[in-house]
């Protein structure tokens, strides 16, 4: 339990403040985007990290609400699916879609859709994980 609290936790907080920085950046300037996703791929790798460590900990015998914890894990893998969501609205996703009516984005807004649920995905995975260290006492 002391790994999640020196280590993972205080990484997981970098990578949500990066992911959030990098967000903010490519909302302002969106010749980043190619940088955010990158940041992105470090964020599901961070993710997984933390998921791996706190089922560590849980299999090893800790007393913490299993199920409040598996539940806020759950919440923090849910969330990953919506980096990148601008990519719903690029012109060959719209092509699939036999619907007329469906909005098609322009690059930059893609660029700023995506930078913008980089954002709200850092706070609400920074809330989560904070949550978790609360439950496992650490």
């Amino acid at each position: 339990m002391g790994v999640y609290g020196g280590v993972i936790y205080p990484a997981v907080l970098a990578a949500c403040a990066i992911l959030a920085l990098v967000g903010l950046a490519t909302i302002i300037q969106v010749r980043l985007h190619r940088v955010l996703e990158w940041t992105v791929t470090g964020f599901w790798i961070v993710t997984a990290v933390q998921v791996v460590s706190v089922l560590v900990v849980l299999v090893s015998g800790n007393d913490a609400g299993l199920v409040l914890t598996l539940g806020y894990l759950l919440a923090a893998i849910v969330l990953l699916p919506l980096l990148g969501i601008g990519r719903l609205g690029a012109p060959d996703a719209a092509a699939a879609d036999p619907d007329p009516g469906r909005p098609v984005l322009q690059p930059d807004q893609i660029a700023r859709v995506d930078g913008g649920a980089a954002v709200i995905v850092a706070v609400a995975a920074a809330v989560l994980a904070w949550r978790v260290l609360i439950i496992l006492g650490t």
